[in-house]
Order: structure tokens, then sequence, then C-alpha cells
């Protein structure tokens, strides 16, 4: 199974987390850790998600980007377990 850690930045939206665990799930990805923050002075949140698929990550990487309040994602490793 392979292991992948996202960082996605999105504006500061209440709906915006709870869109991101959909898609994630909708794709077939299992969540292993999650860590949230915001920037009070630009409003914009990063997210950190850990998750774990035999599918490939550019999967739930275009459909996170499809989001509306997306603002950039990045895969920062990709290793197997």
């Amino acid at each position: 199974m392979n292991h992948y850690q996202l960082t996605i930045k999105a504006d500061d939206k209440q709906v915006v987390l709870e869109r991101i665990l959909q898609v994630t799930r909708y794709r077939g990805f299992l969540i292993s850790g999650i860590e949230a923050k915001v920037n009070t002075g630009t409003n914009i949140g990063t997210i950190v998600l850990f998750v774990r698929s035999e599918r490939s990550i550019t999967l739930l990487v275009d459909q996170i980007n499809k989001l509306i309040d997306i603002k950039e994602v990045h895969v920062d490793k990709s290793v197997t377990a």
C-alpha cells in the first residue's frame, strides 16, 4: 500500500475541510492523519493530509484541485510501505 503526504493550501472556510475529506473517501483513499492550521493574516489555511491507497495519487490530487476554494495541492512524499 502506498503512503502519501499532501500539503493543501485553501481559503479559510469551514466547508473546505469537509469537502476535502469527502473527495478523499470517494476516491478510495484511507486517511491516516490530518493537521490543519490557519494563517489569520491571509485567511489561507494549510491542511496536511496523510493518506494511503493502492491507487495513483494523481486521482486524488486532480479532484482536490477542482474544489473551488483550493489554492494549491502539493504531494510532499510518496513512500511504499
